[in-house]
């Protein structure tokens, strides 16, 4: 009986281990240089800057492209984008 429970222990102590493994190695994707697949593709906001009172520019990179967006007041306008130039290592 004391067998199922110290073979119970251990495989949940495994499981976690290879979890903590994987979410660790996600994380340290880029750092380390792997090429594993990016889950959020969606807008990344690079730099931002204040003009003044509710007045900014801000670059944002969206996959492949980056648009530099000029936001006023009461508006917001494309300022310029351009297609991202693929990094060679």
């Amino acid at each position: 009986m004391e067998n199922i429970y110290l073979s119970a222990i251990k495989m949940f102590l495994i499981v976690i281990a290879m979890a903590c493994g994987i979410i660790l190695l996600y994380r340290y994707s880029g750092k380390l240089k792997l090429r594993l697949p990016i889950k959020n593709s969606g807008p990344h906001k690079v730099e931002t800057i204040h003009l003044g009172f509710r007045k900014f520019v801000s670059i944002m990179e969206i996959r492949d492209h980056v648009l530099v967006i000029g936001v006023g007041e009461k508006e917001m306008a494309l300022l310029a984008s351009w297609k991202k130039e693929e990094e060679k290592i």
